[in-house]
């Protein structure tokens, strides 16, 4: 049985150090803001994860399988509209109710 590696922060700079490559160096390689990859090694940049990944020679789900996976409105609601609740609805049927009476 074959076992993924899984790669965490600590994981991917230790990688690097052993490969001698900086997050630094890595972004200015690919043209990136010099922050790109500090950023891709926490979740923030995209590109600077790809960048990341390109440079280590390892796919780049593999080192972010959990990362980058969703878009924005890919699941629940992110409407900030709130949805109507039942409750008023019964309220209202309540207050009718008693005026009937």
């Amino acid at each position: 049985m074959t076992t993924t590696k899984r790669w965490d922060r600590r994981a991917i700079k230790d990688e690097l150090l052993r490969q001698n490559k900086t997050l630094t160096g890595i972004a200015r390689d690919k043209g990136l803001n010099e922050s790109a990859c500090r950023q891709g090694i926490i979740g923030a940049s995209r590109k600077g994860a790809e960048a990341i990944a390109e440079a280590l020679g390892i796919p780049f789900r593999e080192l972010f399988p959990d990362s980058y996976t969703l878009g924005r409105h890919d699941g629940e609601e992110t409407s900030s509209k709130q949805p109507q609740r039942d409750s008023a609805k019964a309220a209202r049927a309540v207050d009718n109710a008693r005026s009937v009476a």
